[in-house]
């Protein structure tokens, strides 16, 4: 190109300017050479376009080769990893345990819990992408609580990162509404899946999540939710590939694929996912969604039940001055007059606080001397204390209890403030709320169970079938949580029958067609959710005596209070344990005693006898948990029972390249579900690339169809006779 253009260049100039005899020509000839000139410079100026044009279409094909090669890449050694990671965990587990010696129980279990977790948070991401590689994926657009979805993600994002340092903020703008119309399952899967990003490159300082909301120009509305942190930030070429899942060599892991797929939801959502970082400094995340506002002429969300609650004064210390003014807004919503003190500020000088209705401080500042001179404020007017704790950093200061009258965990919401008002002030709205003794027992004939469940060690799920001819109602908006939970009860005789939402429950319960023996019903759903559902159920006197068990990722006392105040009985936490949902089945459907405690997994005799799979290698790649091997199972099905055709048509169109990238999908894959034959041929496939022999492609053909064909019926024959549906 460097050479061409030069003598294009020449060509042209001595046309214009050439010897004397040219010069006679063009006098007599000069429309003749100006169409020359034209065409020669339009000749240039086509050529150079097409090249650069040309360079572009190879870097776009360089860079789509790329995306598809990362992205297959996501499978490669992915048994080895998911072994690694399992491994890892189990090895956690047991330190923990062997140094647990002098420290609170509660500790001790939240740490178990979080190293267990680990691989579960993996197994998901997993099933959602091959979700999304194989459009299953559907959007529903339905109403739902912004604030219950907020609760959910906070109550995720602390179990992973208890013990972490950072401080996680929720700042919501005073106009948001309550109520809103989407899919609150894929936000929250959106929010959570970013904010877990955020905060582990995260080590000090704030992760922040910033709520507003505005209206375009053809009468939609929009909300932003601007996550950034002070972290480690990014490269600009980084953040070009934040969304393009890898294997990192160093870390041994999967990186990127939570990013992949919330990415993938926003756009599914009809909104936009835009990053911007600075190494060293930080980093933002932009998500627009277009959301509807349930309720647009009501504009005021939050209306407390009496006047004299508004127009209180509100003193906040905290330890991270941004949380303190997120707080600051949420109160000042309800005409509170709010002053921010930062925590710097107040231990150098304590100030003088009579004038407050409302002191709001941080755990960590109540010491001998504060909690002295706030009782003595106490003792001349009405105060109300509230300290100011941390999701992911629990502490136990005996202080507090002291002189508190309320605990509040953040990160915080509008709705939480809401409801923290009242109940500090129940006494003058005690018509308007239940008394304490009417929230712990409702039935004397049915049990209220207010602390979190105990674990019943070395559950199987034959021992459910205990509990046979039960019948019980799931309330569950989550498909996967559904067949989890289908799963693990299909083989127990139980009666199952499911519901989508609250507003579901209600008329199932309440028709009376179907007469239950218990509820387990999610707290976060859409349309209704699950204390609004219980209430409802409550509220006709007619199922008093039925127990109804909530699930939940955040429990607070606040929550748990909130639950009970609803009329349900007991709660588990997220994500189900199959121990203490035996608990629970115990403690509502009655107790038959079983001799063995210790009875081999459903269809143990079969599992040497499937063709082609290592049930029991593929269980424990899922950290022993059958039911989302199943669902991880059914996923792979879905996604590559036709896969030879795929094998046989590209090889026919000579696209080898993405040959190669099935076969990368295919053994990771394979490595993970325990398909070891499927593993061992396109192992055998993928090597053709390594030493350059694709000619010998073809001979590969029938081979890769039949081992397919194998798997399919194999997969196939151990679903049916597990019932997954």
């Amino acid at each position: 190109m460097k050479r061409i253009i030069p003598l294009l260049l020449v060509l042209w100039s001595s046309l214009l300017f050439g010897s004397v005899g040219y010069g006679e020509f063009i006098t007599e000839n000069l429309m003749m050479v100006s169409v020359l000139a034209i065409l020669f410079t339009i000749s240039i100026v086509l050529f150079v376009v097409s090249f650069i044009q040309l360079k572009k279409v190879k870097k776009l094909h360089k860079d789509i080769v790329s995306m598809e090669e990362n992205q297959a890449g996501i499978f490669k050694n992915m048994s080895e990893n998911i072994s690694k990671i399992t491994k890892d965990a189990i090895d956690s587990r047991n330190d923990i345990l062997k140094n647990s010696e002098n420290k609170p129980l509660e500790y001790i279990l939240s740490e178990v819990i979080q190293t267990e977790n680990a691989l579960l948070d993996k197994t998901n991401d997993l099933i959602g992408f091959l979700k999304l590689k194989s459009k299953k994926i559907q959007i529903h657009n339905e109403f739902f609580n912004l604030n219950n979805v907020l609760n959910e993600v906070s109550g995720s994002i602390s179990s992973i990162f208890k013990g972490s340092n950072v401080e996680l903020i929720f700042d919501i703008d005073n106009d948001i509404p309550r109520f809103l119309i989407g899919d609150s399952l894929h936000f929250g899967q959106i929010l959570h899946n970013i904010l877990e990003y955020a905060m582990l490159h995260t080590y000090e300082g704030e992760v922040k999540l910033e709520v507003s909301i505005f209206h375009t120009f053809d009468d939609r509305t929009e909300l932003q939710f601007l996550i950034t942190d002070t972290g480690v930030g990014m490269e600009s070429d980084k953040v070009d590939t934040l969304f393009d899942p890898y294997y990192d060599k160093v870390k041994e892991e999967y990186v990127g694929l939570g990013n992949f797929v919330a990415n993938e939801l926003v756009h599914l959502m009809g909104g936009e996912l835009i990053v911007e970082s600075v190494l060293n400094k930080g980093s933002s995340y932009n998500i627009v969604l277009p959301l509807q506002v349930s309720d647009p002429a009501n504009r005021r969300k939050y209306r407390l039940p009496e006047k004299i609650l508004t127009t209180k004064k509100v003193f906040i210390v905290d330890s991270s001055y941004n949380s303190a003014l997120a707080i600051k807004k949420m109160f000042a919503y309800f005409k509170h007059d709010v002053r921010v003190l930062s925590k710097w500020q107040f231990l150098k000088e304590t100030p003088n606080m009579r004038e407050y209705d409302i002191i709001a401080l941080d755990e960590d500042l109540f010491t001998p001397d504060i909690v002295e001179y706030l009782s003595e404020l106490k003792d001349n007017k009405e105060l109300k204390i509230i300290a100011l704790g941390s999701l992911l950093r629990p502490i136990d200061n005996k202080y507090v209890d002291a002189i508190s009258d309320r605990k509040l965990k953040k990160p915080l919401n509008q709705e939480r403030i809401f409801e923290l008002i009242i109940e500090l002030y129940k006494l003058d709205v005690k018509d308007k709320l239940p008394t304490d003794s009417e929230d712990i027992v409702r039935s004397e004939s049915i049990i209220t169970h207010r602390e979190p469940i105990v674990e019943t060690k070395n559950v199987t799920r034959e021992m459910f079938s205990d509990f046979k001819g039960s019948k019980i109602l799931i309330v569950e908006d989550n498909l996967i949580n559904q067949k989890v939970l289908t799963t693990i009860l299909s083989q127990s005789g139980i009666d199952i029958t499911l519901a989508c939402n609250g507003e579901e429950a209600v008329i199932k319960v309440t028709t009376g067609k179907k007469s239950f023996d218990l509820v387990l019903m999610d707290i976060n759903m859409p349309i209704m959710d699950g204390y609004t559902a219980t209430e409802q159920i409550r509220a006709t006197g007619a199922f008093d005596n039925l127990p109804i068990v909530a699930f939940t990722a955040l429990v607070l006392d606040s929550e748990v209070n909130k639950m009970f105040n609803a009329g349900i009985n007991a709660f588990l936490d997220k994500p189900l344990n199959i121990g203490k949902l035996y608990k629970i089945f115990q403690m509502y459907l009655g107790f038959k005693a079983t001799d063995d405690q210790s009875q081999p997994s459903i269809g143990s005799e079969d599992i040497s006898k499937i063709d082609g799979i290592n049930i029991e290698e593929g269980i424990k790649h899922t950290n022993g948990n059958e039911a989302l091997y199943m669902e991880l199972l059914n996923e792979f099905y879905v996604t590559y029972n036709d896969s030879s055709e795929s094998f046989e048509k590209l090889l026919k169109e000579h696209r080898y390249e993405q040959i190669k990238m099935l076969c990368l999908d295919m053994k990771g894959l394979a490595g993970m579900i325990g398909a070891e034959d499927m593993y061992q041929k396109v192992d055998e496939i993928h090597k053709l690339f390594i030493y350059n022999n694709q000619s010998l492609l073809a001979s590969y053909t029938e081979e890769y169809q039949k081992e397919m064909d194998k798997l399919n019926k194999s997969i196939k024959n151990y679903l049916d006779s597990n019932q997954y549906s």
